[in-house]
């Protein structure tokens, strides 16, 4: 009779699988978003989660990568505990790649867990040129120059303060310091009004 019992919970047995040494699993909850150009680097973060079980050491996998990215990650096995989120600070590097929206698969690796995959994506944006940088460096510049001009210094209501001069004394005392020209913020402008007929000339 014991024997016959065996022999029907062996095919149960076969169909359940390996059975998960750890107790649990590890999923990849988050990846923070990546933005760069081609033939740069950029710096992202991967969070790790322990689904219960015991604590394991967990590898990081790419996994489905596209063509023209290189991942790199300087620990890239950490233990992992149960409760709470590991973080693993990586790195990618573009090569020469049009701009465009690429992804990528992060997998979980531990001994008996299952995966705890997930698909995280790169924006890869348009490299400025220099015409373009230099425009909107003085177009930042022209509006801290406005921001300046337009501050008012606060008046002092303090009695023994120095009072105004009448218009005698206006007169026989030095001229009110006049503003100067704003030659720089004309040459500024000149080179705004350049700049700007460069790019629609290009």
């Amino acid at each position: 009779m014991k024997n016959r019992l065996a022999i029907l919970l062996l095919p149960l047995l076969l169909l359940a699988g390996p059975v998960d040494a750890s107790g649990g699993w590890f999923k990849v909850i988050n990846v923070t978003p990546i933005e760069m150009t081609a033939n740069s680097e950029a710096n992202f973060t991967v969070s790790v989660k322990g689904m219960g079980g015991e604590r394991a050491y967990v590898e990081l996998v790419f996994r489905n990568r596209s063509e023209g990215f290189d991942f790199t990650c300087p620990k890239m096995i950490k233990n992992v505990f149960p409760a709470g989120v590991t973080d693993y600070e990586c790195s990618v590097k573009a090569g020469d790649i049009a701009p465009g929206n690429y992804s990528f698969v992060v997998d979980t690796a531990a001994p008996g867990a299952r995966p705890g995959r997930m698909t995280a994506y790169i924006n890869v944006i348009e490299q400025k040129s220099q015409a373009e940088a230099v425009y909107d460096s003085t177009i930042d510049y022209l509006k801290d120059m406005s921001g300046a001009d337009n501050s008012e210094p606060e008046l002092s209501d303090n009695s023994g303060g120095a009072s105004q001069p009448t218009g005698a004394e206006a007169e026989a005392g030095e001229a009110p310091q006049q503003a100067p020209m704003p030659g720089a913020a004309m040459a500024v402008l000149s080179l705004l009004v350049a700049l700007r007929s460069f790019r629609m000339g290009t």
